[in-house]
């Protein structure tokens, strides 16, 4: 007999969920099965409690903290619908209406909450479809909407409330829910431990850099070496120009190794790069010190005979602007019209500009004349891929610089090679095509075939 009282709170327990689940389906006969009891509301809030504290676990993780203080947002909620019970009881004389609807929607929130911690999980394991992504951030609304629309539904039912009545009552109490929860949005019962970093200071802030920015571009300035008479000789300027991707400034370098090794430029190159890493190091790219690099070189080559490959690779912007970035510095972004102003103060007969960057086809107007051979990895009114933080090139830099440069001995073909391997890169990966642009003037048309034989050593 001692065990009467424990199973009749089991059966009861049991059949309180089935009539959540008949709720969920919209079926009226969920009644018959309620059992409206104080020791079952109160089961059922600690079950709901611990299926939200389940689903916190999961998303945050274990190494975390209780946060008893968001317990009150979950718990306002039944005791709501405490007071919907109340006034429905009153207002219709059936008692037992007093806790059903806060033991239903109880009820119905441990299974959506299990649901909803299973659909988690399994995407934390990378077990949901391929395209899921797309779709699962609108089903935990709908999840969550669905105990209280289903709740007011079977009311609606049950009391015999005209057809719009009921429509009015769901979407208030879902009104009324949504505005609760996205209220304390930021308040759940466990919060995973952030670790606190210091902020790092960029090294362009230490007093340090203001002191040996200087020294380092005198230096880069200083190595580069006069032109042979009678040579062509083949000088390197590259300019990696958002500090904040170390994608620019890793090829950069990949491409001045490129030219120093295979092109024979050592002693005729150098690279200015905004990355905090480099600071201390190499020069930062501002207007001022590509001004500075492009005067030097043309005092330093033989204006008839050498060649300026001059290579820019940062972010772009529609309007033609190439981005200079070193925060918190404030430095001056780079334009086509700027840029053609220094080559022309400098004198530089032979001219390879390469621009890898968004929109770059916008400097082909501006920079084209008769010796220049202009290519870009966009055209003006596309953007180019591949600047992720973490890699050595963008996809216009792989192709081009790193696989068909070191094929090819032509940069007209390598441009062509190139061209074709993004594109199938792009349309692989379901890009729009960026549509790589070329540009080559009438009398670098005639004079390339000779002045590459200085850039390609036998």
């Amino acid at each position: 007999m001692s065990y009467r009282p424990l199973g009749l709170f089991a059966r009861s327990f049991i059949d309180n969920f089935l009539a959540a689940l008949m709720m969920l389906l919209g079926l009226k006969r969920a009644f018959k099965h309620l059992h409206p009891t104080p020791s079952q509301f109160l089961i059922f809030l600690v079950g709901s409690l611990l299926t939200t504290l389940s689903f916190d676990l999961i998303s945050q993780g274990l190494d975390g903290e209780l946060q008893p203080v968001g317990f009150a947002s979950y718990i306002i909620p039944p005791f709501l619908l405490l007071i919907m019970g109340v006034f429905i009881s009153q207002r219709y004389g059936v008692g037992r209406f007093v806790l059903s609807p806060a033991i239903l929607w109880l009820a119905a929130d441990i299974f959506v909450g299990v649901l909803q911690s299973t659909i988690q999980w399994v995407g934390q394991q990378g077990w949901l479809p391929v395209g899921s992504d797309v779709w699962v951030p609108y089903l935990y609304p709908v999840l969550f909407a669905w105990p209280t629309a289903a709740l007011m539904f079977i009311f609606g039912r049950q009391l015999a409330w005209v057809w719009w009545l009921r429509i009015i009552n769901i979407v208030v109490a879902v009104a009324v829910l949504f505005a609760w929860f996205s209220t304390f949005a930021d308040q759940r019962l466990w919060y995973a431990i952030e670790e606190s970093v210091p902020e790092r200071v960029p090294n362009i802030t230490q007093e340090s850099a203001f002191y040996v920015q200087p020294l380092l571009l005198n230096r880069a300035l200083a190595q580069l070496q006069e032109g042979e008479e009678g040579v062509t000789d083949w000088y390197f300027l590259g300019v990696g120009g958002a500090a904040y991707q170390s994608v620019f400034r890793r090829e950069v370098e990949s491409v001045q190794s490129l030219f120093d090794n295979r092109f024979s430029a050592d002693g005729h190159s150098m690279v200015l790069i905004n990355d905090d890493d480099t600071t201390l190091s190499q020069p930062i790219a501002t207007r001022t010190s590509i001004s500075k690099a492009i005067e030097t070189i043309g005092e330093r080559m033989n204006k008839d005979e050498d060649v300026l490959f001059l290579f820019l690779t940062s972010h772009g912007t529609a309007d033609g602007v190439f981005e200079l970035n070193n925060a918190p510095l404030q430095i001056q972004s780079l334009t086509p019209d700027w840029l053609k102003t220094q080559l022309d103060s400098a004198g530089i007969k032979w001219r390879v500009v390469v621009v890898s960057s968004c929109f770059s086809g916008t400097f082909i107007p501006p920079l084209q004349d008769t010796n220049s051979l202009i290519i870009t990895a966009s055209a003006a009114n596309k953007t180019s891929f591949g600047c992720a933080d973490d890699a050595d090139f963008t996809y216009f830099g792989r192709a081009f610089f790193d696989e068909a440069l070191r094929q090819e001995h032509s940069l007209v073909k390598a441009f062509e090679a190139a061209k074709v391997s993004i594109a199938e890169r792009e349309k692989e990966e379901g890009f729009a095509p960026s549509q790589p642009q070329i540009y080559m003037g009438a009398e670098m048309e005639q004079a390339l075939p000779v002045l590459e034989q200085g850039l390609f050593p036998e």
